[in-house]
């Protein structure tokens, strides 16, 4: 059987979005707080990787999950200029992504140890809240945070590391549990 260009380009693009959407809406919804919205924009994010690649640059991506991050943040970025807001963290959503346990109160340790960290989070400046989020919610290596960043890797691994060294800090001061 012989695949078209057309159809092989389209089905590559469906690996990548199976691949990655879930990855990128949570990239999204961790600055945004609002599931519909993250959705809408991660879609977005999508069409603009698919019009990247149906222009004939996809040969330029070197790295396909880094290059949907960066599409991601600048996609928040402009969403956020264009609503002049503060991006607030709802805890009820985070609540929500907790997964359900028998024991009720282990879940409110929990629930309430987010609520902690959370709110140090966004103590930090947004940069070092980016660092650390790209690397432990999203699970991204210091080489493609670096990549999304414009940034070499040894500063982007030296900022997480102050970025930790300063939250172990504030939760010392606040008496929170690390």
């Amino acid at each position: 059987m012989n695949i078209q260009p057309h159809q092989q380009l389209s089905q590559e693009f469906t690996d990548l979005y199976d691949a990655y959407a879930d990855a990128v809406y949570r990239f999204i919804f961790f600055r945004t707080s609002n599931q519909a919205l993250a959705w809408d924009l991660t879609q977005e994010c999508f069409l603009k990787m698919w019009e990247y690649v149906r222009d004939g640059k996809r040969e330029k991506v070197k790295n396909q999950r880094a290059f949907l991050y960066t599409i991601a943040r600048n996609i928040v970025i402009d969403h956020w200029r264009q609503k002049e807001k503060q991006t607030t963290i709802d805890l009820e959503e985070v609540a929500h992504a907790i997964p359900d346990g028998n024991d009720m109160h282990e879940k409110t340790v929990l629930k309430d140890e987010i609520g902690n960290m959370l709110k140090l989070l966004k103590l930090l400046p947004e940069h070092h809240r980016e660092i650390l989020t790209m690397r432990y919610t999203q699970e991204l290596s210091f080489s493609e945070i670096a990549g999304i960043l414009s940034k070499s890797a040894v500063s982007v691994r030296v900022e997480a590391h102050r970025a930790i060294k300063k939250l172990k800090r504030m939760a010392q001061t606040k008496n929170i549990h690390e």
